[in-house]
């Protein structure tokens, strides 16, 4: 994507260990908007009972979130394209419209990811289906584009301070009645991306099967399903290519409407996507590498400029990084499980480098497009990525009990698990201890943030006898009843 490149990692910083904390959109997004985990939203599906727009409501996040925060600060807000998951026809002031937004026009399902049949609301507040617009045979990337360009100028016109998303779902896979998956490619790139194949890296339909739970149960991809990935590679190539084209356009309309100099730009995602690693079918929702590792690029008025940072960060430090980029004031009473990322030169250099990264999935939205019959899907997992002092690794632990951990120096494919059967351990020390001793602690790293200091031979007792994740049953959502312990002994 060369103006993403150009016009913002060139002009800015360039995050490439930036993680999404739930590899799935309508959680991510809430993470984003409200700086917490899904675990503390409860937004962990894209549908109800656990998810989606709904969920959001009922969880009184509709009142307490970013745009509303802005709002309460006399800065104007703008969105265009897809809000949340289960914003529908049905329901689109229930029990109120989407509150905080200046102006707003949102995709509304079942249109969100019907690329050309897509219908959006078409005024702020929107109550009714009177105030629903259809786009039909026009490529949702294409209306997403014309409806940034307007809000901008009407955002020039106003005057004032603003935030504005434009939430583009390409290169999602296309759901609708009477469509494919396959996301339809915008007309100019039609022809450009064809025949391409997905990158067969080390990890792509491994001869022997990797991961824990239903995904180290996975047979190899077929010819069919190879031949169905590629295509979709290769139409998510044609989207981006015109993702990448929609940045090019916003970029300029603010560089002519003056205020380009004065902005802020971030470009990111909800999530990764995995296409046949660890013989997956194209998809999300797993806590590999793949799925979780995202863009996160920033420029701006006094943003680094050309520089590549390594630092980890995720999605709850979005909401309060653009509270400071916009000066807001610390919000009383309200606690964030992130915090400001790091993007100024000054800052980047000094500030302590974040090393613990938590991941976390409960089942939800039903099996993966294309599971083999009889396998059972189970897709409820805690997960740990570690990257420090020249340490990077993954540990998980699923609610059948299961565990992984990688060593991603050596294995950055995440193929052999050392806590797989059979165990597949190394006599390698981990901050000059055994890896019987790290393993100890990883449990209660899932709930607290340092392995340093933990790493010594002081705490050895303490981390052995501390309590262990766990599960007494697998469920589609969070429930805190099911899952103990929530916080850790403290040492004395």
């Amino acid at each position: 994507m060369p103006n993403v490149k150009s016009l913002i990692g060139s002009q800015g910083v360039t995050y490439t260990r930036h993680y999404c904390q739930n590899a799935w959109c309508c959680p991510s997004r809430v993470s984003f908007l409200t700086g917490r985990a899904a675990h503390n939203t409860n937004v962990t599906d894209v549908k109800p009972p656990y998810g989606g727009w709904p969920k959001f409501t009922a969880q009184g996040l509709n009142d307490n979130y970013l745009p509303v925060w802005l709002s309460n600060n006399g800065i104007n807000t703008y969105v265009t394209g897809k809000f949340l998951n289960s914003y529908s026809t049905s329901n689109l002031a229930t029990p109120a419209p989407p509150k905080g937004w200046t102006n707003s026009s949102f995709l509304i399902d079942p249109y969100t990811y019907n690329y050309l049949q897509s219908r959006w609301t078409n005024k702020v507040n929107a109550q009714s289906l009177s105030d629903v617009t259809a786009f039909p045979g026009i490529h949702t990337t294409d209306v997403t584009t014309q409806k940034a360009l307007a809000m901008i100028d009407a955002a020039t016109a106003a005057g004032k301070q603003f935030f504005m998303m434009v939430t583009g779902v390409a290169p999602h896979l296309q759901s609708g009645q009477g469509t494919g998956m396959t996301p339809p490619v915008p007309s100019k790139y039609a022809n450009t991306y064809k025949g391409s194949k997905a990158p067969r890296s080390a990890n792509f339909n491994p001869q022997s099967p990797s991961g824990a739970s239903w995904v180290k149960n996975l047979p190899r991809l077929t010819t069919n399903q190879l031949n169905n990935a590629d295509q979709i590679y290769a139409a998510r190539l044609g989207n981006l290519a015109a993702i990448n084209d929609m940045v090019g356009t916003i970029i300029n309309k603010l560089s002519s409407n003056g205020l380009l100099a004065n902005t802020y730009v971030i470009f990111t995602s909800d999530n990764g996507f995995h296409i046949g690693n660890h013989r997956l079918t194209p998809g999300k929702r797993c806590p590999y590498e793949e799925d979780i590792n995202i863009p996160l690029l920033i420029r701006g008025p006094d943003v680094a400029k050309g520089v590549t940072s390594t630092a980890i960060n995720s999605h709850t430090d979005m909401a309060p990084t653009i509270l400071q980029m916009l000066g807001v004031p610390a919000l009383a009473s309200y606690q964030f499980d992130g915090a400001p990322i790091p993007y100024t030169a000054s800052a980047l250099g000094t500030t302590p480098q974040t090393e613990l990264l938590n991941v976390e999935f409960w089942n939800g939205g039903g099996d993966p497009e294309g599971l083999p019959a009889g396998l059972y899907y189970n897709n409820t997992y805690k997960a740990l990525r570690v990257i420090s002092d020249g340490n990077s690794f993954f540990y998980s632990k699923w609610c059948t009990g299961e565990q992984e951990f990688y060593d991603m120096v050596s294995d950055a494919s995440q193929l052999s698990n050392r806590l797989g059967s059979p165990a597949q351990g190394s006599s390698k020390k981990y901050y000059g201890r055994s890896e019987t001793q790290l393993y100890n602690r990883l449990d209660a790293l899932l709930m607290v943030n340092n392995l340093g200091d933990a790493m010594k031979s002081t705490y050895d007792i303490f981390f052995a006898n501390q309590p262990k994740v766990s599960y007494t049953a697998c469920d589609d959502g969070y429930l805190k009843a099911d899952e103990g312990p929530q916080t850790v002994d403290a040492f004395s």
